[in-house]
């Protein structure tokens, strides 16, 4: 839908927040707070403008299931609830899953249980804290039609949309019908129309930063590596970057590879997280922390067994305890999209990136997924 002026376009959707005290039969809705492509509650109204350093947490691959290839979920439901007392102990300023929450798709008689599975434990994350669920290939199928992706937004709302917290504007992708839109042609279509329209609106408003958060990941080491099944095609690929570059997303999330691993395409970082749930590399399972400054991002993957007892946002604050065995860290400390064209006019202007960790190694073949 298109709206007159960008300001009816940010302060259309001005839903309340959930709060403690709703009552118990609102914690469905919860799941379905991504309507008309916007996340009831975080909106322009509410969160447009940059206050102050918070920091979210970003899950992915609950994949309730595939332990034992749809015979059960035990062994996810733990994994998931010691994520979530972490969660509710940390107060993330919202909690994000990027994909796969679960194993079996819609079409599988065994999709009903395993999602009524994945929302009995994630209600256990506190009211005040928002859940954000984004779609991957096992909530839509490998090849999405109009049917799955139906069904996928009875249960969990929207399958692409955005939202915004603390004067950050975020963009969730539906990455299944970009790897394949055989049987949605027009889905895709009409995503691809919808991001450009927010990246243009999103630099208009002055976002601090763009962040993008999807299933797939573009790539996972090189923007011009070939597709693979961990990937999504180059033609795409190419266009989505471009468009990316030209308007200063700062970060792009993604899960679907089962480990970490991270790339850069020009000044735009490619983030790929392990899983909560099953692991499929050296990565052990856990989430991602990511703070969120005024002029930079810093971010880190935490094994479940190796999570700080706090976050540390700035100096005054006290230091979390020091944590050992962890992988994945980085901190990108680029200067603001908004002083770009100064910083390319004076370059020391530009703060310098730091790498804190080794990419993990490569994974498995697509077969063993």
């Amino acid at each position: 839908m298109r709206l007159a002026t960008l300001t009816v376009c940010f302060f259309a959707f001005g839903y309340p927040l959930a709060r403690a005290s709703e009552p118990a039969n609102d914690d469905a809705m919860r799941f379905t707070r991504a309507q008309k492509r916007e996340f009831q509650g975080l909106d322009y109204a509410h969160e447009g403008k940059w206050n102050k350093p918070f920091f979210f947490l970003q899950l992915a691959d609950t994949q309730y299931g595939f332990f034992t290839q749809n015979q059960g979920f035990q062994q996810e439901v733990t994994l998931v609830n010691r994520a979530i007392q972490h969660v509710n102990r940390l107060k993330p300023r919202f909690v994000i899953v990027c994909g796969d929450l679960t194993h079996a798709t819609p079409s599988d008689p065994r999709y009903t249980a395993q999602v009524q599975q994945f929302k009995a434990d994630f209600s256990k994350v506190s009211r005040d804290i928002p859940l954000v669920c984004v779609c991957g290939n096992h909530d839509i199928g490998n090849q999405p039609d109009p049917v799955l992706i139906s069904s996928y937004r009875k249960h969990f709302g929207d399958d692409y949309f955005g939202f915004w917290v603390g004067g950050v504007r975020c963009l969730v992708l539906n990455s299944s019908v970009i790897k394949d839109s055989k049987s949605a042609p027009n889905v895709l279509a009409q995503q691809e129309e919808w991001f450009k329209t927010m990246l243009r609106q999103a630099q208009q408003a002055q976002a601090q930063h763009i962040l993008v958060f999807q299933h797939h990941p573009w790539f996972l080491k090189t923007e011009d590596e070939p597709e693979e099944y961990f990937n999504l095609p180059v033609a795409r690929r190419a266009a989505a970057l471009t468009a990316m570059k030209r308007y200063n997303v700062r970060a792009i999330f993604a899960g679907h590879y089962h480990r970490n691993t991270y790339g850069k395409a020009g000044n735009v970082e490619m983030i790929t997280s392990g899983p909560v749930g099953r692991p499929l590399g050296k990565d052990p399972s856990g989430f991602r922390v990511v703070k969120v400054y005024q002029d930079h991002l810093e971010h880190k993957y935490y094994a479940l067994d190796a999570v700080p007892t706090q976050i540390q946002l700035t100096s005054n604050q006290r230091t979390s305890p020091a944590v050992t065995g962890t992988n994945a860290e980085r901190v990108a400390t680029l200067s603001h999209p908004s002083q770009t064209r100064r910083a390319e006019a004076n370059t020391s202007s530009r703060l310098p990136r730091r790498i804190l960790a080794p990419v993990p190694p490569a994974g498995i073949t697509p077969s063993s997924r």
